[in-house]
């Protein structure tokens, strides 16, 4: 516990002990926390009280709950990692609701008034003291201009963020602890996961962030006539406020009763709106769930909440298209391919291995009609081959499949007859033909030819270094290994010992040989020297066992 301040010890316990109360005390074991556990669980641990009868998912995900808002957003982040998690920990970490009390009035005016420097009064025509919905990050409140234009405003929660990044701080230390003492947990990367948690909160407190995220999407859908995004009144946001447009329509879930023209044409604006968000702009709404996607009365889509984003670069939307045609052309080495240019791969891949596990579920997926082709399905599954084997996928291309997961069953469930599968060729079909039109091929041709330049330029340079090495090195070839310095010092330590226990050995035969043949004098009718031979063998042997056994080794 060195180097933690008293608060962290503090909530560090409290966490040892959700973990321990919730059937995970071997977990707290290993992890050397045993001594940071509240008494009366450590009291639980040792009568055998604590052995919950629910799987270990649910337990996971409770404890969860309990550990409040930043151990919430790390069970979001998680849900994402089908390469990482079991399927029955993904379905649990997907049940997780951050519904809190909503905070006072008064305490949200004050709140407003010292992020804007104004009271509300002077802010709003009219401000609904009601909270419109309530989260463990955020309020949200209804308001109106004094043009008249109806408002949402969004306030962070007093004190939320010292809390999320106290928090942090000990997911980093709890990481380290892992990668420490359960050497398996290292294919995962716990401190990586942490990093990336950090990002994802951080970006989630930063309003401002979220304002830029909101600025853009909008402005990738200015000209479109069947989608829109609200305004951020920027007069009245900040770091913590974020003051947006209201748009009035129904959640895109509630249209079941519509006719079915209507929904035909929602279904169909909602997935193209998806894959331009793809295809095109590389930036797309990674949350989409139900009550971030209004329908307003004439039939076009508004999204909202743009605090959980997705990108992707130029390469990757190139690799989701030479995806998505190979594995409709049932190219399977093609299919491979491009999944390992975009996965990380272990030290003991085995690349053929993973070729037919792929080569089995395409093939499964082959016996299913056209219209059925589901991107989210592929992405799923393909995640979780790619994890039996050892690869893991970038944060975002996961964002990706969960964003699909939740965007393809609304399409189906209002459009039964939907085909992604004509949907999505225009769009893939576009980024093959702009990869080959005659300027792309010119900017990477010349893109080449700048690198290639480069390396000429620096290519006599990086040889006279290899010369000057080889001349000092005298020829000779130096390699090392990062564990062979341990190596060597464990033969050092095993050869000191055996010499060590030859000499002790000798000692003993060459008493015994004077004690059997009476060599020198006598004490007590036996000799003088086997005792003292025999005494100093004894010595030596002791010192040897104790340094052995102080080793952790006998």
């Amino acid at each position: 516990m060195f180097g933690l301040k008293k608060q962290e010890r503090k909530r560090l316990r409290v966490i040892a002990g959700a973990m321990a109360k919730y059937g995970f005390d071997s977990v707290v074991n290993r992890l050397h926390l045993k001594a940071r556990l509240p008494m009366m669980e450590r009291l639980l641990i040792r009568w055998k009280v604590l052995r919950p009868e629910k799987s270990a998912a649910v337990r996971f995900r409770e404890m969860i709950e309990e550990l409040g808002t930043t151990f919430i957003k790390l069970g979001q982040v998680l849900s994402l990692r089908r390469d990482a998690l079991p399927d029955e920990f993904i379905a649990e970490l997907e049940k997780l609701q951050d519904n809190v009390p909503p905070i006072p009035v008064e305490i949200v005016k004050s709140r407003i008034q010292q992020e804007l420097g104004r009271p509300v009064e002077d802010l709003f025509a009219v401000f609904e003291e009601r909270p419109l919905a309530a989260a463990s990050i955020a309020q949200v409140h209804t308001a109106a201009l004094s043009d008249g234009r109806e408002v949402v405003v969004k306030l962070q929660r007093p004190e939320i963020e010292e809390r999320i990044r106290l928090d942090l701080h000990l997911l980093g230390y709890i990481a380290r602890l892992l990668v420490r003492y359960i050497p398996e947990s290292r294919l995962y990367d716990p401190p990586g996961q942490v990093e990336e948690l950090t990002k994802t909160i951080l970006k989630e407190l930063d309003f401002e962030t979220e304002r830029r995220h909101t600025e853009r999407f909008r402005e990738n859908f200015s000209g479109s006539r069947d989608i829109i995004i609200p305004e951020v009144i920027t007069s009245l946001s900040g770091k913590k406020v974020l003051t947006m447009e209201m748009s009035h329509g129904r959640k895109i879930n509630e249209l079941y009763d519509d006719d079915i023209r209507f929904r035909k044409k929602v279904a169909r604006r909602l997935i193209d709106s998806y894959l331009k968000q793809v295809f095109r702009d590389g930036f797309f709404h990674a949350d989409p769930h139900p009550g971030n996607i209004f329908v307003l009365e004439d039939g076009r889509l508004c999204f909202h909440d743009f605090g959980m984003m997705g990108y992707l670069n130029p390469d990757m939307r190139d690799n989701l298209a030479d995806w998505f045609l190979a594995f409709i052309d049932r190219d399977i080495e093609g299919v491979a391919d491009v999944y390992l240019r975009i996965g990380i791969t272990g030290e003991d891949f085995d690349r053929r291995a993973f070729k037919r596990s792929m080569g089995a579920f395409m093939e499964e997926y082959y016996n299913l009609p056209l219209k059925e082709f589901s991107l989210a399905s592929i992405i799923e599954q393909s995640i979780k081959i790619g994890r039996t084997h050892g690869i893991r996928v970038s944060s975002d291309l996961l964002m990706l499949g969960k964003a699909f997961m939740t965007v393809e069953p609304v399409v189906r469930s209002l459009d039964p007859d939907f085909n992604l599968v004509e949907s999505m060729q225009p769009y893939a079909m576009t980024i093959i033909k702009d990869r080959l039109s005659p300027s792309k091929v010119a900017k990477e041709g010349m893109k080449f030819m700048l690198d290639f330049q480069r390396v000429l330029r620096e290519a006599p340079k990086a040889f006279e270094v290899i010369l000057h090495n080889a001349r000092e090195s005298r020829g000779e070839l130096r390699i090392k290994h990062e564990k062979l310095e341990d190596l060597e010092s464990h033969i050092d330590r095993s050869s000191n010992r055996l010499a060590f226990a030859i000499v002790v050995a000798s000692i003993v035969i060459g008493s015994s040989y004077i004690a059997q043949y009476h060599i020198g004098p006598s004490i007590w009718g036996f000799s003088a020297l086997g005792i003292i031979g025999y005494s100093l063998a004894g010595i030596l042997g002791l010192r040897l066992v104790w340094a052995i056994i102080k080793a952790g080794k006998l």
